[in-house]
C-alpha cells in the first residue's frame, strides 16, 4: 500500500484504503462559553453609595459606541477591590454575557502579570482551545476584541500597576473596564477618556456599621470601644477587618482590650498584623513603599516624623533640605503612589496608618538624619511663627531664636500671619512632643513666640498644654530667665481659661526669678498679672497697687506697649471702686499709647473696656458707642473673643436703656460665641442672663 504523507497542521488526518462518497473535513467546533469570574461580594460591603453611584453614571451615560473605562484609585487597604466587585455584582445583568476578573499584581510579593498571559486566560474563558491562540499580545488583545464585539461583559482589573497593562485588555464597544490601582493611571484618561475615581477612607459611622455588620452586638453593648478601634484605624477598611477578624476568634475578649493592643502607636502595626501577608496592614503597606525611587522613599520617611493630620510644602522642603521645586517632583512621586495625599492649600496629609508606618521606617534608619531632619521641621516652624508674631503683635518685647530657616513666601501682611498661623496651628502645637533635650531651648522659644496668636484665638486649653511642656523644658536646662518668661506667660495663659489659683504661684515665682536676674520689664509683667489674681478675689484696693508698682516699673525701663496695658488694667481697678472719671482718664491715656505703638488688639481691648467703665458709671450710650467701635476693630483683626466681648456689652448698654428686644439679641450672639469659643464661664453667664430676660 502507498502511504501518502500531508505536511502542516490539519488538524484532521483520514487513512483510508477506499473512499466512497464525498469525503468532508471540519475544524473542531470551539465551545462559547459565558465567563462568571467575579470573586465573592465582602460581607459586610457598604458606606460607598456615592462612589456606587459614581460608578453607575460613567458607565451608563457613556457616549454610545464607547467603552467606559472607570479607574478607581486609592492608598493599600481603602477598599477598592472590594468596591468594585461588589458593583460588578450588582450590575451583572447589564451585562448577561459573562464578568471577567484578574488580579495584576501591580502591587504585592508576586511578580507582576503580563498582558499577554491574562489575555490568554481570559480568551480560553471564552472557549478558546489553547492551540488556537496567538502567540503575541497584539494579536491575542484584537481577538480578544473580536470575540467580545457582539457581548456585553465587564472586566474587572484589580490592582493594576500601570497604563500599559490596562491597555491590551480594554475590550470593544458594548463592555465595560473596571480598574483599581494605587497609581493614578492618567495615561488611561488621556487615551481611553477613562473616568478616574478616588476611593478614601470610611467615615465614622459607615466604619462602625462594617465593625458592627463583622462583629455582631459587641459593637452596641460596647460602643465606647468600637469608637475607639474605628480611630485607631482611621477608617481603613483593611485595617478594621483585621480587627473584626481578631474579636470574631475571641469572642470572649471585650473589645476595650483591643482597643488597648491598638492605643500604642508604636505597636498600632503589629496589633494589624493578621498572619497573612496579604491582609497584614504593614505588609500591604511595604509593598507600595518598595516601589519608590530611592529619593522618594527617604521622602516618606521622613514624613513619618511630622505630627499632625497634614503639612505645608514649604516645611516639607525644610524637612527633606531639599529645594521647593524639588520637593513637589517627590511629593508628585508619593501621591502617585498613594502614599500621601496633597490637601489642598499647599499642604500634604497622610493617612494615620500610613503615617506610623513610615515613622517606623524612620526609627530604623539613620539616627542623625532623623535627629538633623526633625531641627529643620523645628526650625522652620519657630522661625515661621516669629516671622507672623511680628504682625499680629508688632509692639511685643522679641527673645532671641535658636536655628535659622528660609522666611515663609507670603506673610505679609496680619491676615495672611493669622491664616498660617492657623494652617500650622496643629503641627506647631504637637511639635512640643517631637524630639529629645537637645530641642530644649526651641521648646521654650517656640511657646513664647506662640504667645500672641493664642492671646488672640483665646484657644486656653493649646496654650496651657504647650507652656507647660515648655516649662519643663526650661528646668532642664537651667535657664531661669526663660523659665520665668514662660511661668509668667503660662499664669496668663491659665487666668484668662478661668483658673487663678493655678496662676498665681507662677506669676510670684516668675517675679522672684525676674528680680533675681535684673529684668526690670519682667519683672513688671509679673506684678501686673498677679494684680488681676487680686482683682479676681475682689481685692481692687490690693490690685491697684500691684498694677502701679508695675507701671512704675515700665516707665523706668522705657517699655511703652506695656505701660499701656497697665493703664487700662488700672483702669478696670479703679472702675472696681467707683472711680469712674479717674478709669476713663486712664484709658484714654492707654489708648494713647496703643495708637503711637501700633497696637491694635490692645486698643480694640481698652475700647471694649470703655465700655465696660461707661456702662458701670450708668452712662448706656457712651458704653454703646465705644462696643461699637470695639466691635468693627474686632470683625477687622479677627478676635472672636473680642467679638463676643462688644456684643456682650452692648446687651448690656440696650438693657440699661430699656430696650429689652435688642439686649436678648446680643446675649445669644455673644453666648453663641464664647460656647464656639470653649470660654465657658464667660458663656454661661450670657446664658443666664439671657434667661433672665425672658423669664
Amino acid at each position: 500500500m502507498t502511504s501518502n504523507s500531508m505536511s502542516g497542521v490539519s488538524g484532521n488526518l483520514v487513512q483510508a484504503g477506499a473512499i466512497a462518497g464525498g469525503v468532508h473535513f471540519h475544524a473542531p467546533s470551539e465551545v462559547t462559553r459565558t465567563p462568571r469570574q467575579l470573586p465573592a461580594p465582602p460581607r459586610g460591603f457598604g458606606g460607598r453609595d456615592a462612589l456606587l453611584a459614581a460608578v453607575d453614571r460613567a458607565v451608563f451615560d457613556a457616549p454610545a459606541g464607547t467603552v467606559p473605562v472607570v479607574v478607581l484609585t486609592g492608598m493599600g487597604g481603602v477598599g477598592k477591590t472590594a468596591l468594585a466587585v461588589s458593583w460588578a455584582h450588582r450590575a451583572a445583568d447589564r451585562f448577561p454575557d459573562g464578568q471577567f476578573h484578574v488580579d495584576l499584581h501591580g502591587f504585592g510579593a508576586e511578580q507582576p502579570s503580563d498582558a499577554g498571559e491574562v489575555l490568554g486566560s481570559f480568551l480560553r474563558a471564552l472557549g478558546v482551545e489553547p492551540e488556537n491562540l496567538p502567540v503575541g499580545t497584539e494579536e491575542r488583545a484584537a481577538l480578544f476584541r473580536s470575540r467580545l464585539s457582539e457581548r456585553r461583559v465587564v472586566v474587572v482589573l484589580d490592582n493594576a500597576r500601570d497604563e500599559e497593562q490596562v491597555r491590551p485588555l480594554v475590550p470593544g464597544a458594548g463592555s465595560c473596564v473596571l480598574v483599581t490601582s494605587r497609581a493614578n493611571l492618567t495615561g488611561l484618561v488621556v487615551d481611553h477618556g477613562a473616568v478616574p475615581l478616588a476611593v478614601d477612607v470610611l467615615a465614622e459611622a459607615e466604619a462602625l456599621d462594617l465593625l458592627a455588620t463583622l462583629v455582631g452586638d459587641r459593637v452596641r453593648d460596647e460602643p465606647e470601644a468600637a469608637a475607639e478601634c474605628v480611630r485607631h484605624c482611621a477608617g481603613l477598611p483593611l485595617a478594621l477587618r483585621v480587627v473584626a477578624g481578631y474579636a470574631s476568634y475571641q469572642p470572649d475578649v471585650p473589645l476595650a482590650d483591643l482597643v488597648a493592643a491598638l492605643a500604642d502607636e508604636r505597636s498600632r502595626l503589629d496589633a494589624l498584623d493578621s498572619g497573612d501577608p496579604r491582609t497584614a496592614v504593614r505588609t500591604v503597606f511595604s509593598w507600595s513603599y518598595r516601589r519608590l525611587p530611592p529619593d522618594a522613599a527617604r521622602l516618606f520617611r521622613l514624613l513619618g516624623l511630622v505630627p499632625g493630620a497634614d503639612v505645608g510644602r514649604a516645611a516639607v522642603a525644610a524637612l527633606a533640605d531639599v529645594p521647593v521645586r524639588g520637593v513637589n517632583r517627590l511629593l508628585a512621586v508619593l501621591f502617585q503612589a498613594q502614599v500621601a495625599v496633597d490637601a489642598g492649600r499647599g499642604r500634604v496629609g497622610m493617612h494615620d496608618l500610613l503615617r506610623v508606618y513610615a515613622a517606623e521606617l524612620a526609627e530604623e534608619g539613620d539616627r542623625e538624619e532623623r535627629r538633623t531632619a526633625l531641627v529643620r521641621l523645628f526650625d522652620h516652624h519657630l522661625h515661621g511663627a516669629a516671622q507672623a508674631d511680628v504682625l499680629l503683635s508688632p509692639r511685643r518685647f522679641r527673645v532671641a531664636l535658636d536655628g535659622s530657616s528660609t522666611p515663609v513666601e507670603g506673610l505679609d501682611s496680619r491676615e495672611s500671619a493669622l491664616d498660617w498661623m492657623t494652617a500650622e496651628h496643629e503641627v506647631l502645637a504637637a511639635l512640643f512632643q517631637v524630639g529629645g533635650p537637645e530641642l530644649d531651648a526651641r521648646r521654650w522659644q517656640l511657646a513664647y513666640t506662640m504667645r500672641g496668636y493664642f492671646f488672640l484665638t483665646k484657644d486656653w486649653d493649646t496654650w496651657v498644654r504647650t507652656h507647660r511642656t515648655a516649662l519643663a523644658a526650661t528646668q532642664r536646662l537651667g535657664d531661669l530667665a526663660a523659665e520665668a518668661s514662660t511661668r509668667n506667660n503660662l499664669g496668663l495663659a491659665l487666668l484668662e481659661r478661668g483658673d487663678p489659683e493655678a496662676a498665681g504661684p507662677h506669676y510670684l515665682r516668675a517675679q522672684e526669678i525676674f528680680e533675681q536676674v535684673g529684668d526690670l520689664r519682667g519683672a513688671g509683667n509679673a506684678m501686673g498679672n498677679y494684680a488681676w489674681i487680686l482683682h479676681g478675689r475682689a481685692d481692687h484696693e490690693g490690685a491697684l497697687e500691684w498694677a502701679t508698682r508695675a507701671l512704675a516699673n515700665y516707665e523706668r525701663c522705657g517699655a511703652r506697649t506695656n505701660a499701656g496695658i497697665t493703664l487700662r488694667g488700672i483702669a478696670i481697678f479703679e472702675a472696681a471702686l467707683g472711680r469712674f472719671p479717674e478709669a476713663v482718664n486712664h484709658l484714654h491715656d492707654a489708648m494713647a499709647v496703643f495708637e503711637e505703638r501700633s497696637s491694635p488688639l490692645d486698643q480694640l481691648m481698652a475700647h471694649n473696656s470703655l465700655g465696660e467703665v461707661h456702662c458701670q458709671a450708668g452712662n448706656p450710650t457712651a458704653a454703646a458707642a465705644a462696643h461699637h467701635n470695639a466691635l468693627a476693630r474686632a470683625v477687622e483683626q479677627g478676635s472672636r473673643f473680642e467679638r463676643a466681648r462688644a456684643h456682650r456689652g452692648l446687651a448690656r448698654a440696650a438693657q440699661q436703656s430699656g430696650d429689652h428686644d435688642q439686649a436678648k439679641t446680643e446675649l445669644r450672639t455673644a453666648a453663641d460665641l464664647f460656647t464656639a469659643l470653649n470660654a465657658t464661664a464667660e458663656a454661661a453667664e450670657a446664658t443666664t442672663a439671657l434667661a433672665a430676660l425672658e423669664q
